[in-house]
Formats: structure tokens, C-alpha cells, sequence
């Protein structure tokens, strides 16, 4: 999904032109890899939070084979992209801009999980694994910020009428509160590590 959105596709009148495998390229497909890269070494820094022992040592272990895996396939999609989108290759190569922070601060994050593993922190790697994912994302966003929906239309030619994201709004208003609530005690409830023997009730 994120390299088809990246690349865009076919879209006359506000309506979808393409074939149904219009997504399945080699581009979408690496996309698609290092994601799934990139969320094993979001689980290995979990275990290391939460866990000890031999899991936590295996964890230790390949963490950093996956963030070598992770950055590699996110440089080659870096370096992609512009070319696959040229408004992508105008909003990075036009001119110099502070778009440039959200890569360098996604590296940032990536040493910071190599130099935590290597140190033996266990809260550190986790943080600065959701960190590589919120710059790269953000970096994402950016690049072709307003344009929401491949190829070319606004957050605000995609956006719906008024009163029905007043209604949505005013649903929020009431939803949004009971689910950060009950999310925060389910990590309470969950807090600390697992440990052998141990479990929760």
C-alpha cells in the first residue's frame, strides 16, 4: 500500500482507471519487504524491553542484522522514490529545504538502536526503532503534502462535506478519550517483563 501510494496510479474524474494488479510492481514489492523488515525490528526491540534471558539475548542478537536490512532497503527506496515521483524529486531536489531534517533525524534513530544494542540498554532500541519509523513517515508525508490522494488530488479535494466531519469530530470528542484510557491500562496491566514461570492474571 505504501509503495502504491508512493508511485501513485491511474485516476481520471475522481475515479480509479487502472487494473486490479496496478500495485504489483518491483518498487511496491521492495516497499513492501522492507516493511516487514522494518516490524521485526520493531518486535526484536520489544523483546528486549520485555523480556530476559535467552529470548533477550537472542534479541540482542538480531537486532542488528535487521537494522542493517531496514536501512538498506529504506536507502534504496529513498533513492527510488524521486524517480518514481517526480513531484517527490521536486520536493527534495528543488531547492534546499528543512525536508531534509526528517531523514537525518530517521539516522539518527537508526544509531541510536545500534549504539543501545551494543550497550545492552533494554528501554532505548524500542524508542528509537518508533522513531525511525514516525521521521521516515513524516518525511513520507511531507514529500507530497497536499497531494493525499495519488496522483494529484488535495487533502481538501479528498476531504468530505463539513457536516460530516463535524459529525465525526463530535464522535471523536467521546471515542478518542475511552481508548487512550483503556490503552494506557492495558500497559499497565502489562507492565514489567515476562519472566519464566510468571504470567498475567
Amino acid at each position: 500500500m505504501v509503495g502504491a501510494y508512493i508511485q501513485g496510479f491511474r485516476v481520471e474524474n475522481f475515479a480509479f482507471v487502472g487494473g486490479a494488479f496496478d500495485w504489483l510492481t518491483p518498487f511496491s514489492v521492495l516497499t513492501g519487504l522492507g516493511l516487514m523488515a522494518g516490524y521485526a525490528l520493531l518486535g526484536a526491540t520489544w523483546l528486549i524491553l520485555k523480556s530476559e534471558g535467552h529470548i533477550q539475548d537472542w534479541a540482542y542478537k538480531i537486532t542488528p542484522m535487521l537494522l542493517a536490512l531496514v536501512l538498506g532497503v529504506f536507502s534504496i527506496i529513498s533513492i527510488w522514490t524521486p524517480f518514481v515521483n517526480p513531484l517527490v524529486w521536486e520536493r527534495w531536489f528543488g531547492h534546499l529545504q528543512l525536508i531534509w531534517i526528517f531523514p537525518a533525524l530517521a539516522l539518527l534513530s537508526a544509531f541510536m538502536v545500534y549504539r543501545s544494542v551494543k550497550r545492552r540498554d533494554e528501554g532505548i532500541p524500542f524508542v528509537a526503532t518508533i522513531g525511525i519509523y514516525v521521521f521516515t513517515y513524516l518525511g513520507l508525508i511531507v514529500s507530497k503534502w497536499p497531494v493525499i490522494v495519488p496522483p494529484d488530488y488535495t487533502l481538501w479535494d479528498a476531504a468530505s462535506a463539513p457536516e460530516s466531519q463535524l459529525f465525526l469530530l463530535i464522535g471523536m470528542l467521546f471515542v478518542i478519550p475511552i481508548i487512550l484510557a483503556y490503552t494506557a491500562w492495558t500497559y499497565w496491566v502489562f507492565r514489567g517483563k515476562v519472566r519464566v514461570g510468571e504470567g498475567y492474571h
